[in-house]
């Protein structure tokens, strides 16, 4: 499966089909249900604070399929945002693959699919067993536009134990894996930037919270 756009480097994002310096056409081949999915990445508005980049998703996933890279939150080494798979202290990382099969998929319920990961960061305090429901339900706040008991997913929090001279009190850490259905309707395009923004917001969101439990 052919890369079919990207997010260039210093280009703004556009919308309509006014491609601009450095963005791809439609290459051959391409539905249109697909290509307006594109689109509406490319025209998205990006928020503030969070990096975007595109990554490949797996031909094994679907007929075509747009991934995009997210990171929310300050990095000592912000001048190069580097996408390193690694969340250092107050920084959420994660991605999201929108799937499109040619023909409509039973498990999906539809032609679309949407798979999302996210790792954040976690302070010692919030390392419990309440963790997982809590970014459970504030991640599901965020996602709209889906298909009702489409959503399923894992919540997993980790703990990484440092040794010899990397030795120090380790780190605490949450995963979240997700897939859902986008709602779609006849005749109307899929709004695929609407699903890229709910999953930034979220990453975004995270960096905020600040979960206080009362003991009785």
């Amino acid at each position: 499966m052919a890369d079919i756009y990207a997010f260039p480097a210093g280009v703004k994002s556009r919308t309509g089909r006014d491609a601009g310096p450095g963005l791809p056409g439609r290459p051959a081949g391409v539905p249109d249900d697909v290509w307006q999915a594109v689109e509406s990445v490319r025209g998205m508005t990006r928020i503030g604070g969070v990096r975007y980049r595109e990554i490949p998703v797996p031909s094994t996933l679907a007929d075509y399929g747009i991934g995009v890279e997210l990171e929310a939150g300050s990095r000592a080494d912000a001048g190069g945002f580097p996408f390193d798979g690694v969340a250092p202290a107050g920084v959420a990382t994660g991605w999201i693959m929108i799937l499109y099969s040619a023909t409509p998929r039973e498990d999906w319920g539809s032609r679309w699919r949407c798979v999302a990961f996210a790792r954040l960061p976690l302070d010692n305090g919030e390392d419990d067993a309440l963790a997982p429901d809590l970014y459970w339900d504030l991640m599901c706040g965020h996602l709209d536009g889906i298909e009702p008991d489409s959503v399923g997913g894992t919540v997993t929090v980790t703990r990484n134990t440092a040794f010899g001279a990397l030795g120090g009190d380790g780190s605490v850490g949450c995963e979240i894996r997700v897939s859902f259905t986008p709602a779609t309707f006849d005749g109307m395009p899929y709004d695929a930037g609407a699903s890229v923004s709910a999953w930034a917001r979220f990453l975004e969101s995270t960096m905020l919270v600040d979960w206080e439990t009362d003991v009785d």
